[in-house]
């Protein structure tokens, strides 16, 4: 077999009984974990026993030891569940504890260039832009650091001229390899800006591009639309936030500990949202899997979450979702407002709450059916929602990690009481390789 890799990804891998080639590793894990990732204009041919790797185009031989990648069979199996979406919703508590672990050092080296940028960028596409957006929020309230958060797709049309060396950007690529993603770091690397990454696989393209790297630790994950994997990421940017704030004297030793120490609960919370928010996430999904449109608003860091709830909707229900800061819905969307609307809020008990219980009143007034995510003793919230899902007292910046967990339950809920495979969603793949 002979391999030519030209921008996607593309891996061989190293086997007893022989040798294999595929897009992402996790294809061949059954038979390896070792893999040799293959660089643009690189050339392999494989056989049953032997493979040769060749530059192109002088056909140069190329020596290259394969990396050992930590993914083992049992990982990729669906451990019972039908789906493995809905295992990855439930492994998140695991995957965060893990995250919570990554190693100090990468943190602290990435906060350092971020903390010394004149101007900080968050590059993502889909649901890493949305853990970007929620990024913007904890970097700014917890370390005042002003940060971009931009779509990759549009970022070097946008921001591309304002590129130079004292400009920073973070990527967010779960894959390392998507491809808006990695043309924004070839075009950085151009402008000798700083490029650091988050990414779930440690052998990608990204990690081969950028000056730093983070990976989050969750796991492979096999579903298509991204679930453990957003929240993991949310995770790392509160962590990179906290180690900001430290270098910009935003917060002593003692407040810094007691952050840590909420952190360390949030795998314990997570856990508990999905025990006590599954049965609620069936009900409300009967009810939404009919539905013609669904409305997600949020306020705040929420509105991030908001986002990622609509996008989940659309990705594998197929239901046609639109997500809204919550204070622009009487700028237009409310014009689409009416009778047994479904309309999800997120509003836990944070600096926006009054604002965003105002604005259920407005949407509850025009005959909605409100679905709202809240504080689980917040009395008012209830009493005026027809489903109220309850969520334990959070700080605000890491309330999205635990307030998206019913919004993928509802997501998955809905496309599996629609006979709709999650896993296999029409049209999308799991890492986005052409532009």
């Amino acid at each position: 077999m002979v391999l030519i890799k030209k921008e996607s990804p593309l891996y061989v891998g190293v086997g007893v009984d022989g040798n294999y080639a595929a897009s992402d590793p996790v294809a061949f894990v059954d038979k390896t974990n070792k893999v040799i990732p293959l660089e643009d204009n690189e050339m392999a041919v494989i056989t049953a026993v032997d493979y040769k790797l060749f530059s192109l185009p002088d056909m140069r031989p190329v020596s290259r030891e394969p990396i050992v990648v930590d993914i083992r069979p049992q990982m990729v199996e669906k451990g019972g569940y039908p789906h493995y979406m809905l295992k990855e919703i439930y492994e998140q508590p695991t995957s965060l504890y893990y995250t919570l672990n990554v190693q100090k050092p990468y943190l602290e080296a990435v906060a350092e260039l971020m903390n010394r940028a004149r101007v900080n960028f968050l590059v993502g596409a889909g649901t890493s832009y949305h853990s970007c957006l929620a990024g913007s929020y904890m970097y700014s309230k917890l370390a005042g650091l002003p940060t971009i958060p931009v779509v990759a797709s549009e970022f070097i049309q946008q921001y591309g001229s304002t590129l130079d060396p004292d400009v920073a950007l973070l990527l967010v690529s779960q894959s390392g390899e998507t491809a808006d993603v990695l043309r924004v770091a070839s075009y950085a690397r151009m402008k000798a800006s700083t490029v650091m990454a988050i990414t779930n696989v440690v052998s990608s393209t990204i990690t081969r591009l950028v000056r730093l790297y983070i990976v989050q630790q969750a796991g492979p994950e096999i579903g298509v639309a991204a679930t453990k994997t957003y929240t993991s990421q949310l995770l790392v940017h509160m962590l990179l936030a906290l180690e900001i704030s430290r270098k910009r004297n935003k917060i002593d030793d003692e407040t810094y500990q007691k952050k840590l120490e909420l952190l360390r609960q949030i795998p314990r919370l997570a856990e508990m949202v999905l025990k006590n928010s599954d049965e609620k996430a069936k009900e409300v999904a009967e009810m939404l899997k009919d539905s013609h449109h669904i409305f997600y608003l949020g306020r705040g860091i929420n509105t991030a979450t908001a986002f990622e709830g609509r996008l989940k909707m659309l990705e594998i229900a197929y239901i046609p979702s639109s997500a809204f800061s919550a204070g622009e819905s009487k700028h237009g969307p409310i014009a689409l407002i009416e009778k047994n609307t479904p309309v999800i809020f997120i509003a836990p008990n944070d600096s926006s709450r009054k604002q965003i219980l105002g604005n259920v009143m407005e949407i509850k007034s025009r005959g909605a059916k409100i679905i709202t995510l809240g504080t689980e003793n917040d009395r008012e919230l209830r009493e005026v929602s027809d489903y109220f899902i309850g969520i334990p007292e959070v700080d605000e910046l890491l309330s999205p990690i635990l307030y998206v967990l019913p919004l993928q339950l509802l997501a998955y809920y809905s496309a599996a009481l629609k006979g709709l495979d999650p896993d296999k969603p029409r049209n999308l793949a799991k890492s986005v390789t052409v532009e």
